[in-house]
């Protein structure tokens, strides 16, 4: 078997990408021609058919999607590399790449984007959204600057700094009945429409056990992956939910309320840093986000005292 060839793999990412061989082509800036000869090469040296073709159109096979996984992994590398020879050049912590959970995504991150820039202007971000076991990984193989995930408390080997803890809380659309409560039950979610997260998620397992040891089920519910669109769904009416409190960032207060939950649960995460080189940024960047988050504790609390 050959070497692969990047040209091979630009052309397959295009059109992985873009859904056609002609559109990759303009992407690339060459023939339609040219694009089909490379991923033909490409299907060639690997021994795989990568898409099925009928007429004019392409599907990618099982084997493409697969593999687009880990060309994706291949240029996420090269961009690695050039970031690590740019701050080499300058000197300097020149960009950060920040791997966070969803949740953070919609209201903590960004503000602290915006204050970390007051100090350092010139640095450049890079985000990748996923769960806290894929991030944990990530950090060990130094694939980001800093993480922002759980840290399961046997992992004593992580150098990470622990974020402020919060608890979760419960959203109700504003007319419901239950607004009138101070505080939210797990009893009360019994029968009731209910907005619940993903199965990777450990906040919805520890509401389900909350809900286990008090033997009640909620009513008809609606499954959304990330908790930052939770809100969307309580402010249309669909139900209530049990969420932590980046959720809520910038919620509308006249479609949603906001209370404490009972019993509470406990919503912990860290910034964890890569074992082999911790930098400036990075540091600086995880204090600039736990006096975020901190802040941010301190605005739910408020709404209860409303």
């Amino acid at each position: 078997m050959r070497s692969l060839n990047h040209r091979q793999m630009l052309a397959f990412r295009a059109v992985m990408l873009s859904g056609s061989m002609t559109a990759a082509g303009r992407i690339l800036h060459i023939s339609q021609p040219a694009v089909t000869r490379l991923v033909r090469d490409l299907e060639a040296d690997l021994g795989i058919t990568l898409f099925a073709r009928k007429w004019s159109s392409v599907r990618p096979t099982t084997e493409a999607v697969a593999l687009f996984r880990e060309v994706e992994k291949y240029f996420d590398a090269m961009e690695r590399i050039r970031d690590n020879a740019r701050q080499m050049r300058e000197q300097q912590d020149g960009r950060l790449r920040i791997a966070a959970m969803s949740t953070l995504s919609s209201g903590a991150l960004p503000e602290a984007i915006r204050r970390f820039r007051v100090r350092q202007h010139e640095t450049d971000f890079f985000i990748h959204s996923d769960n806290s076991v894929h991030i944990l990984d990530a950090l060990q193989r130094d694939e980001f600057s800093v993480g922002l995930c759980r840290v399961p408390p046997e992992r004593t080997d992580i150098d990470h700094l622990e974020m402020p803890v919060s608890s979760a809380i419960c959203l109700l659309p504003r007319e419901h009945e239950l607004v009138a409560k101070d505080i939210v039950t797990v009893e009360d979610l019994a029968r009731q429409p209910f907005i619940s997260l993903g199965v990777s998620s450990l906040l919805r397992m520890q509401i389900e056990a909350a809900m286990e040891a008090a033997g009640i089920q909620p009513g008809r519910t609606v499954q959304t992956l990330y908790s930052n669109t939770v809100p969307s769904y309580v402010s249309a009416g669909l139900g209530i939910s049990v969420a932590d409190i980046f959720s809520v960032m910038a919620i509308d207060l006249e479609k949603i309320a906001v209370k404490p939950f009972a019993p509470e649960i406990e919503f912990r995460f860290s910034a964890i840093f890569p074992p082999i080189a911790k930098t400036q940024g990075a540091e600086l960047f995880s204090q600039v986000f736990f006096d975020v988050v901190k802040d941010q504790i301190a605005d739910v609390e408020n709404l209860f005292r409303n």
